[in-house]
């Protein structure tokens, strides 16, 4: 009779051998930690500090800062990756539907992320940045780690794909889950986890548009409502987070544009003007965003497969204007640049308008920052266009009107003109064009104020009844603008 066969017995032996090998490794671990007196020091120097404590403040807004950078850095990478798959494999491979493959395109990408972010992280939808403010003002700062992993997905996939939105506001809800998650191991107090929550959101920015004295305003002045005494803090994250992407994506502005000036003191209200109609367009845009979330909240539909839905109508809208395909940059540089005609900058606001409203109104994963960048340098560069045709002589060309208009739309939307300002120069690299962009910016954001006075982030967090910095003084103004139409009625 034949010996029986060893096969029947291999995954037994596979198990055991499995089973040892880990219960070794345990106990060398078990030994390294014990033992390694660098170990134990690394240890003790972060769980509880010997130094003082601004000091390890400090160190622990560097570490906050690099493993954003690094975040950053691997998200854009990702990012690209990504989007080089979905127009080439796929693209390819969907070719045999004609014209209609970008149509597809952003609903596959929907597709994928809408499931991802039902069950695993549902504060990655949208474009994230209330989500991190709900967080600081609710939760102690504290953010679940996996978020910052998802939103990598989540966001690569619904841009890659070619939907509709900006990176920064991921970048912004990732480094805030590494700043929550290192005040959280460190054991620091809540009042410290919300100030590395703050640092990660401020080198986030920084590192997307190589601007760290804008990210770091931009997270006391959006995030906070104030600059205060951590300030310092948030200014080393978005240094070292800086400089981290630099080392990676090297050292070029943002966007690249011809030297602008004022032509003449005439501009100046013309200039004003052009902030007004902006500042209009800009509370259009988010009463439209929020419409579109409760349309979209509202209907009877797996949510998990809204995101695809998103992506579908964005893909429309793609079929005939491709130049809003993802965070749309390159049409960005054309406007600066004088490339496209009034008619087509209209055009293209519209359908960015739309498109951004669809992808992140139906769950998709992104931001509002560059969406709001491009509408302004779109809306901006029309407006410039007209007026040259009717003041040639003492106008500038519209690819300045489509940089003033830019930072004009983000201030009135985000109502944060100080940030606006800074990160367009610091994008551009020109100082020149400093009083046009001043005075547009005012007048943005002052008609944006006298028609809403709440942010496209704060509204979120109002309508969900969270307290945030400046709320009383919101609902205070909002009370005022009704007080006048009720005595008339």
């Amino acid at each position: 009779m034949a010996a029986p066969s060893n096969d029947t017995s291999s995954p037994e032996q596979t198990m055991r051998t499995s089973a040892r090998l880990g219960r070794a490794l345990a106990t060398g671990w078990r030994w390294l930690t014990e033992r390694l007196p660098i170990w134990r020091w690394t240890k003790v120097f972060f769980r509880a500090s010997f130094l003082p404590e601004q000091n390890y403040l400090i160190i622990l807004a560097v570490v906050v800062g690099v493993l954003t950078g690094y975040g950053s850095v691997g998200f854009i990478f990702v990012l690209g990756w990504i989007a080089d798959f979905a127009r080439g494999p796929v693209a390819s491979g969907l070719s045999v539907f004609g014209p209609a493959s970008l149509v597809l395109l952003p609903a596959l990408g929907g597709l994928m992320a809408g499931p991802l972010i039902h069950r695993f992280a549902k504060e990655a939808r949208g474009h994230g940045v209330p989500e991190v403010m709900t967080a600081l003002a609710s939760r102690g700062g504290k953010i679940r780690k996996r978020v910052a992993s998802i939103k990598v997905i989540t966001s690569s996939l619904t841009i890659g794909f070619g939907g509709t939105a900006g990176r920064e506001g991921p970048m912004v809800q990732i480094g805030s889950a590494i700043g929550s998650a290192v005040g959280q191991w460190t054991k620091l107090t809540p009042h410290r986890v919300r100030t590395l929550v703050t640092c990660g959101a401020a080198g986030g920015v920084a590192a997307t548009f190589n601007a760290p004295i804008a990210g770091a305003i931009f997270s006391m002045e959006v995030l906070i409502g104030r600059v205060q005494t951590d300030f310092l803090l948030v200014l080393l994250t978005s240094l070292s987070s800086c400089m981290v992407a630099r080392s990676y994506l090297g050292n070029y502005p943002a966007f690249t544009a011809p030297a602008y000036d004022l032509a003449s003191g005439r501009e100046l209200p013309l200039y004003f003007l052009m902030g007004l109609i902006i500042g209009w367009a800009a509370i259009l845009y988010v009463r439209a965003l929020y419409k579109a979330e409760d349309l979209f909240g509202a209907w009877r539909f797996p949510d998990y497969l809204k995101p695809a839905v998103g992506g579908l109508m964005a893909g429309l809208v793609l079929r005939y204007f491709p130049e809003v395909y993802g965070a749309g940059f390159p049409a960005v540089e054309s406007a600066l640049w004088v490339r496209l005609p009034w008619e087509l900058l209209i055009g293209l606001f519209v359908a960015e308008f739309l498109a951004n409203c669809a992808t992140l109104g139906s769950g998709g994963s992104g931001g509002v920052f560059a969406p709001s960048l491009y509408m302004g340098a779109m809306l901006g560069g029309a407006f410039g266009s007209l007026v040259h045709i009717l003041f040639p002589d003492w106008t500038a060309g519209s690819g300045a009107y489509a940089m003033v208009g830019m930072a004009a739309f983000f201030a009135a939307t985000a109502k944060a003109p100080t940030t606006s300002i800074l990160i367009l120069f610091e994008m551009t690299n020109d100082y020149r064009i400093m009083l046009p962009l001043m005075a547009a910016t005012v007048a943005s954001v002052y008609l944006s104020h006298r028609l809403s006075p709440f942010s496209i982030y704060t509204l979120k967090l109002h309508r969900r009844g969270i307290s945030y910095p400046g709320r009383e003084e919101a609902e205070r103004a909002t009370r005022r603008t009704a007080a006048p139409q009720t005595s008339t009625t």
